[in-house]
């Protein structure tokens, strides 16, 4: 069992749809297919923006963002209060572009007040604001909508990464003003790893024409993705590559059925889980790491010690064959964390981790670790 923060186990649907003759990436059949899937992302962006799809692991999209959004040395700002965004950082300083830290502590939310008062004063117009939505390494979803309407109110371009957050929680492209919108296939979704919607709005396609002739490499470039939308278009592919047809056709399946839940039913399904496994955790005695008034939906975080880290991870791999996330980065062997997302976003899969974590806990040699960890 997955109880990670990602991957999820695809939907049983989506995986079944991998073993149909595959599609080639061009042609009259394949667009009607590839238009219509790009239809029924626009209702889980909740966008009449575009959407395209990015052949690639989510970090790429996000690159695409600082690459094609900001100009090459000038600053832009980006929220970080986790592992994700400490990489957003990076990536932006990646581009040619200078970052400017909105942080927050490990475990907190970034807020519209801290997002404030580092943009007072200053010159935003045509600045970019880079953040993560729901940053899985603390456990923390960010309030993006608030943070994104001021920015944007501001004269500001906005990105955010909603990479573990799509398809489990309800996402506002238009209401929130996000210029690019990164989603993703494989996480709370219940899709296959390989395929990155994007939701991008008509001032990022313009920033991108605005620098165009700074923007480096030709994949990254929203101009060449422009281009091959608009010529290319006849011969049905709409895109500057080869495209990963059985993986996008486990996409749209994946789509299907969220839908058919309905988009209402499934957040609420993630937030209802995402309480139980937090009230789950506190009740074996483990205190959650992440402010409840901004926790996530698609993952918990509790504390722990390194040892018992260890045994609970390790216990649950090799004797109950769960796998559930550690710490990374600075929080290795401080917290652990369990994935409630998609298909594992069940009662009945998350009532089977807490009970095996019972068990493990419960074990006698083990009370003197447990009590330390919770006293820590």
């Amino acid at each position: 069992m997955l109880m990670i923060p990602g991957p999820s186990e695809p939907e049983p649907e989506a995986l079944a749809t991998l073993s149909l003759p595959i599609m080639a990436h061009y042609g009259e059949k394949w667009a009607e297919f590839y238009y219509a899937t790009l239809e029924k992302l626009q209702k889980i962006f909740k966008s009449k923006n575009d959407v395209m799809l990015v052949p690639a692991p989510g970090q790429v999209a996000v690159e695409m963002a600082a690459e094609n959004l900001p100009r090459k040395g000038n600053e832009a700002y980006v929220c970080s209060n986790g592992y994700f965004g400490e990489m957003m950082e990076e990536i932006v300083r990646a581009h040619g572009v200078k970052p400017v830290l909105i942080k927050s502590e490990l475990g907190r939310a970034v807020t519209l007040d801290q997002v404030k008062e580092t943009l007072e004063g200053r010159d935003l117009e045509g600045k970019c604001i880079f953040m993560v939505h729901n940053d899985t390494s603390t456990g923390i979803e960010n309030p993006a909508g608030e943070i994104l309407r001021y920015c944007k109110q501001q004269g500001m371009l906005t990105a955010v990464d909603c990479i573990s957050s799509f398809g489990g929680a309800d996402i506002r492209v238009d209401e929130w003003k996000a210029d690019f919108c990164v989603g993703y296939a494989s996480k709370a979704l219940g899709g296959v790893f390989g395929i990155v919607p994007v939701s991008v709005s008509e001032d990022s396609w313009n920033a991108a024409k605005k620098h165009k002739d700074k923007i480096n490499g030709r994949f990254l470039d929203l101009n060449e993705w422009a281009y091959y939308a608009k010529e290319w278009k006849k011969i049905g592919h709409p895109y500057p590559s080869s495209m990963p047809t059985s993986i996008i056709a486990a996409l749209n399946t994946s789509v299907d059925i969220a839908l058919k839940e309905g988009l209402a039913n499934r957040y609420e399904r993630h937030r209802r889980v995402a309480k139980m496994t937090r009230d789950g955790l506190e009740s074996l005695g483990l205190e959650i790491f992440s402010d409840k008034n901004y926790a996530s939906k698609t993952v918990s975080v509790a504390k722990v010690d390194e040892k018992l880290d260890k045994l609970i991870r390790d216990t649950l791999n090799n004797k109950y064959d769960i796998m559930i996330g550690g710490g990374i980065a600075g929080l290795e062997g401080k917290i652990i964390r369990i994935g409630h997302m998609g298909t594992s976003a069940s009662v009945a899969k998350v009532s089977i981790v807490l009970s095996a974590m019972k068990t493990i806990l419960d074990q006698a040699p083990l009370r003197k670790a447990r009590a330390k960890a919770v006293s820590s």
